[in-house]
C-alpha cells in the first residue's frame, strides 16, 4: 500500500472508532406528537387568553355545542363565535353560528341543533379576549363526530 492509501485507511478507522465510542442518542425518547394529539402541557404562549375549549356531543340527531374562553387577569372583554360545521367532500361548511360577547374575562356558548344522520360534524370556535384596546384571537376545534 502506498502512503496516501495508508493515511486514508487510518483516517477511516479513527473516525469509526470515535463515532462508536460516543453514546448513542435514544430516538425512542423523542417522539414527535402531532398538533391534534398534544395534551394541555404543551400549548402556545398566549398574551390575553388563559384557556379555551370547544366540544361537540351528539345524541340521536341533536348536536350540542359547548365553547368557552377565559382571559388572563386584566382581561376586559371576551367573545366566542361557535360554528357548527358539516363535512362536505374535503371541506367543512358552516351550518349554524352562535355568538357570545361579555364585558368580562370570560364568554361561552352552549347551543343545540338538529343534524342529519350519515354526516360528519365538528365545531370551530373563534375566541377573542381584549385587554383594553389590545386583543388576541385563537381558533379551537372540537373532534369530528359522525351522526
Amino acid at each position: 500500500m502506498n502512503q496516501k492509501t495508508k493515511k486514508l485507511v487510518a483516517s477511516i478507522c479513527m473516525g469509526a472508532a470515535v463515532l462508536t465510542s460516543v453514546p448513542a442518542v435514544s430516538w425512542a425518547d423523542t417522539a414527535v406528537v402531532s398538533i391534534n394529539e398534544q395534551n394541555y402541557e404543551v400549548a402556545p404562549c398566549m398574551m390575553y387568553i388563559a384557556d379555551a375549549s370547544s366540544s361537540l356531543s351528539v345524541s340521536g340527531t341533536t348536536a350540542t355545542v359547548n365553547c368557552w374562553v377565559e382571559g388572563n387577569i386584566g382581561a376586559t372583554k371576551a367573545k366566542v363565535v361557535a360554528e357548527l360545521q358539516m363535512k362536505s367532500g374535503n371541506t367543512w361548511v358552516t351550518v349554524a353560528t352562535w355568538t357570545d360577547i361579555q364585558n368580562s374575562d370570560e364568554a361561552s356558548v352552549k347551543a343545540s341543533k338538529a343534524v342529519t344522520k350519515g354526516n360528519a360534524y365538528r365545531v370551530k370556535a373563534t375566541v377573542t379576549v381584549w385587554e383594553g384596546s389590545q386583543s388576541e384571537t385563537q381558533y379551537v376545534y372540537s373532534g369530528e363526530k359522525t351522526v
